[in-house]
């Protein structure tokens, strides 16, 4: 929701206080006196001043005894009271000091509503009042009335204890049935209940049951419940009881409300609701099975776009399968999301009422907005508790979700439930927070008390309005968002604890309703809130994020700025712009982790204006922002459509690189942006170039005429109806001309295209309507990223956009070399160069430099420099680099200190290498180089064969020692010191998630996962920085590996990561096997090569490991290290299956090889009931990565060290243990 506007939330009108409360430390809420208030001395300064100006409210005072901790009412000279009927007296409040601003408005009042809420105890409050009109300009003021407010004395409820979360089935075989639930935080035992009956208690912290089938098979049905119970001082509290699970012995029903969650070009997300009884789903494609999941969710990828499928579902447990779902039809590329927000207050001042909303034109409403409660209050004037709104009747609770505006709200609700009867596909979902009620929810997601008092009361709620679903808008976590919020450095990790607690929680509600309830968050565009809200795994509870792409200009700054300019415009004078825009707020999102299918992009439905701006308007200093419409700066795009386009003296102009509409009033000198129908055009050609979800508007009563929300529906289909107008990408973009400065590109036609437009990394160039382009004004031996847009005009207006190209990069030609020959000839040294570059002398022979570094020359610059890195530059012609240095150099570097480095700087490639690890007495010899065609062409074939995708051209690195004459000897031996290659990518180019720079072993024609941080630049780069002792081939594969059967949520991203890493292999291209369990052989190799460590090919230490098996060499490597030991001297039983135990020991010897602290408190296995089953040579390990939380226990108080490992909690553990060593190693640097 946009900055300003959200203080729309504030312009309610008559009797509709509880809506106006949403920009301000001071907020409305319920006038409640708690014990004692009244006693307390009441502070209040009036300024009732003669000299009050005639044309404001008169006598501003507070009402005496008003004044509580958290709130206080007002008077003044009501005009008309006596009338009939009485006049309104219609005001807004202001705060007088500090210093004005744009953030001082509190609320409006009236005749019956005059209070304030939500203050803070003892806190001094100045406050003065005006006429209620819109837009405010605060000309005729009240005096001024300050006032202190009281102690808090109020007494709050604790909340009960929370019933036990999520129960459902985990195994049924035909003599038993066994359950597992989510426990409720403080609880101490549960008892489990069948038809309401007692069955049994559950004292040792496993929260699962098993249940054993009665021998009368005639016994059918079965309604299975658990309840929580705590003791505590001999009092003993129980909770509600969970969700009941029931079950129809030998049947399963088949799964009901099966959809279409999110879609894209490629991809299809389904979501049904959870059947009770089922442990497993399979998924059928046009009848045929393509995968399985244990949860209620299923992504389809790998689809054509515009082509049908059909999807069921068939719900199984070990014994018993449902017959397959009704069916559903997903056409990607005509399945889009089209989320819309309708605004509570819109049904006042903008009489704009829930059956304006043209529901075929959209997939779902967000209504806002739900407030959350926190110490029996809301965020506005009303108490939490209210006798009229049954869900609040009685005392509410902290974090329980409370409806936002007694007086729209319910009967809004219920307008859509009418509206939902006759259109059943929409969903209507509710969002709580947005800009002004976020202020909790950091409060709320701090503790799994009041996680679940969230989640419970989300569920009653979903219930009884009739909504689908839940959005949760919280601005922001961590920093950000309105002055009074609460922050905590915690809000990341509670972000993600917060979205599992509601996920189980909907996924409960669903189980027993028949309906797959929806998740959704609405996001801020900064990469910050990528960060800040764990997107890269809260994202696995979520169904869709969509990021508000807009706000990146507003009132709070002069310059005449886009509100939501799709692309970077080099125009713009602001550092920020190239990130600031929508591409870059998407391309945030997805290099954060967030699922292209997952993400739905944030559109405007309203423009922001300036005024004092001198011509031409666009990008000038202003004085400040205009009058607007509703508010100060803010214009629903039907009043610019309707007053402004090219009418009353605006003049409308379009933004070619940004994408964006303007009008320009040169006579007035007023500014305003907006996004219009060709931006919308735009936006769904950016939705479909970046493989998007969708679209999010804020919000519909901006588009009256329907003219934006039409053309997105047409461009970005809803209804699985494919766009016959939507043209196709341009194909075979290629480059068939190029200079030191220009680059001449063709591509094919595209049918019905009037036109095409380029970009060049990513900002548009020009348009042209030929199938060819010359790029002009380029740098030389520069890498570009090409695209190109089919475009239709008609009469100069843009009717479609296709998607972009497939991008070309291409590289202009070296300047030309004055001089050049192919015969050896010495080239003096640049004139022009670093501070700390080194002075060579370079002699060029058939394309490869041999570089010299000049001794004499070069020790004087060691010596004079302050800096301890020091450069050696090759220029990008060179095929090929060998660097000497003489040893003299090497010492001069050595003694300038420990941290002194050397970095050869090649094309994009940066080699730093520590003066010790070179420090041998003698010259030294650095050379990179491609490796030869044979070796190139098998790395070629090893990527291909092996799914994997080369992101760069492959370097063999070599750094030898003189040891005679002209002769040379490999160093192998680097001592302590990482050698770091890094190379310098476009951004755009790879999937920093997906990707890992590797070594080419050529002897076993493998690659090998190598230490890799990539770090993003603000130039549309990324440097990949690659980190390992040794010499070797180099190169970055990026990993297209997608498994199926990896679905739960607690292994998908170490999952991702280490096959991402290469550190592990499925059983087929798309099957992980994360249920398999892993052997003991498999799983040595998945900790050395995480670990980074070769195999050894040479030495077989087991009798029963053959030369040549599989994984022989990581085996014989790890027991040369001491990571593992034989079951007896000389046999390893590679195939045996390893259990928990044996995983905590290995694992504890690896912590020790990183060189870290194996001491661990064996207290803390005193947790764990089976303790005394831990292995005597086991315990000291278990205990060390419990308590390093490597390892966890199966349930709180069971290690069960004999249990077989999954090969997906081998990877959770191991990746846990690498991220564990990493941290330290930075923490020690």
């Amino acid at each position: 929701m946009y900055y300003s506007a959200r203080r729309s939330q504030l312009s309610t009108i008559s009797l509709l206080l509880c809506l106006a409360l949403l920009f301000s430390s001071l907020f409305n809420a319920a006038v409640s006196y708690a014990e004692g208030e009244g006693e307390q001395e009441q502070t209040v300064d009036e300024d009732l001043a003669p000299e009050q100006d005639p044309l404001a409210p008169q006598n501003l005072r507070i009402v005496e005894g008003s004044i509580t901790h958290n709130s206080v009412q007002f008077v003044w000279d009501f005009i008309g009271a006596d009338l009939d009927p009485p006049n309104g007296n219609y005001i807004d409040v202001w705060k007088a000091y500090p210093a004005e601003n744009e953030n001082d408005y509190i609320t409006d009042a009236n005749l019956w509503h005059h209070s304030i809420g939500q203050l803070k105890p003892e806190t001094t409050y100045s406050i003065y009042i005006t006429w209620h009109e819109r837009p405010a300009t605060k000309a005729h003021r009240s005096n001024i009335v300050t006032f202190t407010t009281l102690e808090d004395t109020t007494e709050y409820k604790e909340a009960p204890l929370a019933p036990p979360q999520n129960l459902k089935v985990s195994t049924v075989t035909d003599s038993y049935i066994t359950f597992q639930w989510t426990g409720s935080p403080g609880a101490d035992g549960y008892d489990f209940y069948l038809n309401g009956g007692y069955l049994g208690g559950i004292w040792d912290g496993s929260n699962s049951f098993t249940y054993p089938w009665p021998e009368n098979q005639n016994e059918t049905d079965f309604k299975f419940t658990v309840g929580a119970q705590k003791n505590a001082g001999g009092i003993k509290t129980t909770s509600k009881d969970s969700n009941i699970v029931h079950i129809t012995r030998g049947t399963l029903a088949p799964p009901k409300d099966l959809q279409i969650v999110t879609a894209n070009r490629s991809t299809v997300a389904l979501g049904w609701a959870p059947v009770p009884g089922a442990t497993a789903y399979d998924i059928y494609q046009d009848d045929k099975l393509i995968g399985t999941t244990d949860t209620s969710r299923y992504v389809a990828k790998g689809l054509k776009e515009s082509q049908a499928y059909q999807y069921a579902i068939a719900a199984r447990n070990g014994v018993w399968e449902s017959s397959k779902s009704d069916s559903i039809t997903a056409v990607p590329g005509a399945n889009y999301t089209n989320v819309t927000y309708f605004a509570a207050w819109s049904i006042f001042d903008r009489k704009f009422f829930p059956e304006n909303v043209d529901v075929s034109q959209v997939t779902h409403i967000n209504y806002a907005f739900a407030d959350i409660c926190w110490r029996k209050a809301g965020t506005k004037i009303l108490s939490c508790q209210n006798k009229d709104i049954e869900l609040q009747k009685d005392y509410v609770y902290d974090g329980e979700i409370i409806i936002g505006d007694n007086d729209a709200d319910l009967k809004n609700y219920a307008a859509f439930a009418d509206i939902k009867k006759n259109n059943p596909n929409l969903k209507m979902m509710v969002s709580v927070g947005g800009w002004s009620w976020s202020k909790n929810f950091s409060n709320v997601a701090a503790d799994e008390v009041t996680r679940r008092t969230f989640a419970n009361s989300a569920v009653k709620f979903l219930r009884a309005y009739e909504l689908d679903g839940l959005d949760i808008d919280w601005e922001y976590p961590v920093e950000g968002g309105e002055d009074h919020n609460v922050h905590s450095p915690n809000d990341k990790q509670n972000f993600t604890l917060l979205m599992k607690t509601v996920r189980e929680a909907l996924d409960a509600a669903g189980s027993e309703d028949g309906k797959y309830y929806l998740l959704t968050i609405a996001s801020g565009q900064g990469d910050n809130f990528v960060v800040n809200a764990d997107l890269a795994n809260s994202t696995n509870y979520l169904d869709f994020i969509s990021i508000m792409t807009y706000d990146y200009s507003g009132g709070w700054e002069t310059l005449a700025n886009h509100n939501a300019p799709l692309y970077h415009d080099s125009k713009l004078p602001k550092p920020s712009a190239p990130r600031n825009n929508v591409r870059g707020g998407a391309l945030g999102h997805l290099n954060g982790g967030v699922p292209d299918y997952k993400l739905v992009l944030g559109v405007p439905f309203y423009g922001k204006g300036w005024e004092g701006c001198e011509p031409p308007g666009q990008y000038s200093t202003c004085a400040g922002p205009s009058a607007g419409q509703w508010e100060k700066g803010i214009y629903d795009y039907t009043e610019l459509e309707t007053n402004y386009v090219d009418k009353n003296g605006y003049t409308r102009y379009w933004n070619d690189a940004a994408k964006v509409s303007y009008v320009y009033n040169p006579e007035k000198k007023i500014f305003i942006t907006y996004n219009d129908r060709t931006s919308m055009i735009y936006s769904a050609s950016l939705v479909k170039t970046l493989n998007l979800a969708g679209t999010m508007n804020w919000e519909v009563s901006g588009d009256r005429n329907r003219t934006l929300i039409d053309q997105l529906k047409h461009d970005l289909p809803i209804d699985g109806k494919v766009n016959p107008d939507a043209l196709a990408a341009p194909s075979n973009v290629a480059v068939v001309a190029s200079t030191p400065t220009s680059l001449q590109v063709k591509w094919d036609a595209v049918a019905e295209a009037t036109g095409y437009e380029v970009f060049i990394n990513n900002q548009y160039v020009g348009y042209t309507e030929t199938t060819q382009y010359d790029l002009k004004s380029l740098t030389a031996s520069t890498n570009y990223n090409i695209d190109v847009f089919a475009i239709v005009k008609e009469a100069q207006q843009v009717e479609a956009v296709s998607p972009a190209s497939k991008t070309l990069r291409a590289a202009t030609q070296a300047n030309p070399s004055s001089g050049y020959v192919q015969l050896p000839s010495y080239v003096p040294p640049t004139p022009d160069k670093d501070s700390n570059e080194l002075d060579t002398t370079v002699v060029k022979t058939n394309g490869k430099w041999r570089i010299n570094v000049a001794k004499d020359t070069a020790i004087k610059s060691i010596k004079a420099a302050k800096e301890h890195s020091f450069t050696i530059k090759a220029g990008s012609e060179a095929s090929a680099i060998e660097v000497y240095v003489p040893k003299e150099v090497i010492q001069a570097l050595v003694e300038k200190g420990a941290d002194t480095s050397l970095v050869v700087i090649w094309n994009g490639i940066s080699y730093k290498i520590p003066a010790e690890a070179i420090n041998r007495n003698t010259d030294i010899r650095i050379t990179i180089a491609p490796p030869d065609a044979d070796t190139a062409a098998a790395i070629d074939k090893l990527a291909k064969d092996s799914g994997l995708t080369l992101r760069a051209d492959a370097l063999d690195f070599k750094i030898e020692k003189l040891v005679s004459g002209d002769t040379y000897e490999e160093i192998t031996d680097f001592g302590e010191y990482n050698l770091h290659r890094s190379y310098t990518l476009d951004a755009n180019s790879l999937d920093t998630k997906r990707s890992t720079g590797v070594i080419y072993l050529p002897d076993s024609k493998e690659f090998r996962s190598v230490s890799t941080v990539f770090t993003e630049g603000k130039d549309g780069k990324v440097t990949a920085e690659l980190k390992r002792k040794g010499n070797s081939i180099y190169t970055i594969v990026e990993s297209n590996r997608h498994y199926k059967d990896v679905t739960m949520p607690w292994a998908q991203q170490a999952v991702d990561r280490a096959s991402a890493r290469l550190i592990v292999s499925g059983e087929t291209a798309d099957r992980f096997g994360a249920s398999s369990n892993i052997t003991r052989a498999e799983f040595t190799a998945v900790l050395i090569k995480g670990l980074g460590i070769l195999p050894d090919y040479k030495h077989h230490p087991f009798l029963d490991v053959r030369s040549g098996a599989q994984y022989a060499g990581d085996i014989a490597s790890a027991q040369a290290l001491g990571l593992i030991q034989g079951k007896t001297a000389d046999t390893f039983q590679p195939n045996g299956l390893i259990t928990r135990q044996e995983m905590a020991a290995i694992l504890a010897r690896a912590w020790q090889y990183a060189g870290l602290s194996a001491k661990a408190n064996d207290a803390v296995l005193d947790r764990f009931s089976d303790k005394a089953a831990i292995s005597g040579y086991a315990k000291a390990s278990v205990a060390l990565m419990a308590e390093q939380q490597i390892m966890q226990g199966v349930s709180s108080s069971r290690f069960s060290p004999q249990t077989h490992v999954t090969k997906a909690q081998a990877v959770v553990a191991i990746i846990r243990l690498l991220d564990a060593i990493e941290l330290s190693k930075q923490t020690a640097k």
